[in-house]
């Protein structure tokens, strides 16, 4: 018997008696072959559901164990090491389409260059500061910082890719966050609607913007490796990736301005911090 229906965005819970019900809308037409091909690599930390229509998919219901956000990182981790050293692949290198992904790199770099260096000389020319501006302009040099050190990862990464031959793929959860994680009677990647074949780092470096702030990032990433190892030129992709900052508006000055610039600033210090402690451990790691 149905006790009640509960909303959630695209999502309808069903309350029975003596259990719960998730049915999601269907937004990918050939998810059951995601679900395949995770099944035949022997991937069992995933939600599949008991049924699939050709409108919604159909879950079981579970309910979560009550861990905080770095104990379900440290699931996560071991999960995406899991579902990367089962599906690990190795594809040719396309020395056109890496050729263009370096210039595209090199003109994103280049283009937030000439953004922000306008918008500090228009802002240094004004008599008064409001206070978007002044925060930017107390600021800027850390996006200049992360710019000219972007630029010498990208020359690192492309001159060890162009001299190889093959890289490393895996198959991406492709939204890989801890609001798409669960830690339940299992651990599970939920929601896999862009899962698909990327490169070694690609879901990392979601997780790394998505939750930097949520947990011990440098600590997940020692985890992580430990157990999936990157090779150098995946984790020049990593940084590179990383370390590029957004571009940025600061207007109209305001209070939710000022707010999302410090949260700007802020993920852009922690990635710098990320960074050291990484090489850090590293030297040390050479050392022994």
């Amino acid at each position: 018997m149905i006790n009640k229906y509960t909303y959630l965005k695209d999502i309808k819970v069903i309350d029975y008696d003596d259990d719960k019900v998730l049915i999601k809308r269907k937004k990918r037409y050939d998810i059951d072959k995601i679900y395949k091909y995770l099944d035949d690599h022997n991937i069992n930390n995933y939600l599949k559901p008991f049924k699939i229509t050709d409108k919604n998919l159909y879950f079981n219901y579970l309910n979560k164990k009550g861990l905080d956000n770095d104990e379900v990182a440290k699931h996560l981790m071991y999960a995406l090491s899991d579902l990367q050293n089962k599906t690990t692949i190795y594809k040719e290198i396309d020395k056109d389409k890496l050729k263009e992904e370096y210039d595209t790199f090199n003109s994103r770099i280049s283009y937030l260059e000439e953004y922000y260096f306008t918008m500090q000389d228009i802002i240094e020319n004004k008599v008064y500061m409001a206070p978007s501006e002044y925060l930017f302009i107390r600021n800027v040099s850390i996006i200049y910082s992360a710019l000219n050190y972007s630029k010498n990862l990208v020359e690192n990464w492309y001159k060890i890719m162009k001299d190889k031959r093959r890289e490393r793929y895996v198959y991406a959860h492709g939204k890989c966050e801890l609001s798409h994680f669960i830690t339940a009677d299992n651990d599970y990647f939920i929601s896999l609607e862009k899962a698909r074949l990327e490169r070694s780092p690609f879901d990392f470096i979601n997780f790394f913007k998505k939750n930097y702030n949520d947990t011990d990032m440098i600590s997940n990433f020692r985890l992580y490796q430990h157990r999936y190892h990157y090779k150098e030129e995946e984790y020049l992709y990593l940084l590179i990736n990383i370390t590029i900052p957004e571009k940025i508006d600061i207007y109209p000055s305001s209070l939710n301005k000022c707010l999302e610039l410090n949260n700007f600033f802020d993920r852009l210090k922690l990635t710098s911090e990320f960074i050291l402690k990484n090489e850090k451990d590293k030297k040390q790691y050479e050392k022994h």
